[in-house]
């Protein structure tokens, strides 16, 4: 009897063991997750087309009036019209003519108007050449003055003799640089003098600019000849 107790309980408490080690697993339920963006609300329909109610004008406030005593104005005195002249040029000025001008050139100007117009101002004449100093008129040389055929040539009969030759001179340029004079103020001769205007026409400058125009320009030379 013992022994069986003893059986039976060692079973059932094995059996006890054995349902509580082993636990069956319960399938979770599925589950369906739908992500899904808010959907903006639609525009509100437009409003029916049709005229815009003006807007009610402000009223004013009526400001109190004030009760002025009345005053006594006093009426202008009637003005007599002038008389109008009706003397004409012919009758104020002998030699005069009907609507002229009092003052006016008699007998008038051939292609004139009535009334007379402003003359315009005559236009500026154009200015001369820049007259500059003589170092001023050197540097702007683009030639060199002893070399053939930019000088003038001593006659054999003067060379002999070693004499130097002087002459002063005014020379003037063009914008474009080329000589447009040459004034003898001082000769040399009669023999050199006959070759500077043909020898200095052949001189070539740099134009010379002032206020970023081209300007022509004179200038004193001292021309010494050896």
């Amino acid at each position: 009897m013992t022994l069986s107790l003893i059986v039976h309980g060692g079973l059932l408490a094995a059996g006890v063991a054995h349902s509580l080690w082993q636990v069956e697993e319960m399938p979770l339920p599925a589950v369906e997750v739908m992500l899904t963006a808010q959907v903006a609300p639609p525009p509100p329909p437009p409003p029916p087309a049709g005229r815009k109610q003006a807007a009610e004008p402000r009223r004013k406030k009526a400001m109190p009036t004030e009760l002025q005593q009345p005053r006594e104005v006093d009426e202008p005195e009637p003005v007599e019209p002038a008389e109008e002249d009706t003397t004409t040029a012919e009758e104020a000025e002998p030699g005069g003519v009907a609507g002229g001008e009092k003052g006016g050139v008699r007998g008038g100007v051939l292609g004139g108007v009535v009334g007379g117009v402003t003359p315009k101002p005559p236009p500026p004449k154009p200015a001369g050449p820049k007259m500059v100093s003589g170092s001023v008129g050197r540097q702007q040389l683009l030639i060199n003055p002893n070399v053939d055929p930019y000088r003038v040539k001593v006659p054999r009969a003067l060379a002999r003799s070693g004499a130097e030759f002087s002459a002063l001179l005014r020379v003037c340029v063009s914008t474009a640089g080329r000589v447009t004079g040459v004034s003898i103020v001082k000769g040399a001769g009669p023999a050199i003098d006959s070759q500077i205007p043909t020898v200095i026409g052949r001189w070539r400058y740099r134009p010379l600019t002032i206020g970023g125009q081209p300007t022509p320009f004179c200038y004193p030379l001292n021309y010494q000849i050896r």
